[in-house]
């Protein structure tokens, strides 16, 4: 099974989480995904960064990843324990876009990490 979670855009060219998502971070991570952590002492949690297709590649893949280790540190302090044990980061730059970034808007949601839980089903 796989849960996914995109919660958190970030202003162009910028790995920190400004103040209209810090509300976000604090009720979504903080609150559900650390909870589905502990629901699911299995589960593997993988942080992926992400960036619009402007600029080079090797520079929003480093954005990206950037991107993906202030969320990680969020949830790791949240959930804290040994969590480097369960929950990984990395970036993947412009490389795998969420959106098509035709358009700003597109772009713009580009902008984000996604964590995603895996684990097996109880069924």
């Amino acid at each position: 099974m796989q849960e996914k979670y995109a919660l958190i855009l970030f202003d162009f060219d910028k790995d920190t989480i400004d103040a209209r998502n810090q509300a976000i971070v604090n009720q979504a991570i903080v609150n559900q995904v650390v909870a589905r952590i502990r629901e699911l002492p299995q589960a593997q949690v993988e942080i992926v960064g992400h960036t619009d297709n402007i600029g080079t590649e090797a520079y929003n893949i480093k954005l990206s990843e950037r991107r993906a280790l202030a969320v990680y540190k969020l949830l790791a302090t949240a959930y804290g324990a040994a969590a480097g044990d369960r929950i990984r980061s990395s970036g993947v730059g412009p490389n795998t876009p969420l959106y098509d970034n035709m358009s700003p808007e597109a772009r713009a949601y580009n902008r984000t990490v996604t964590i995603t839980l895996e684990y097996l089903s109880k069924e």
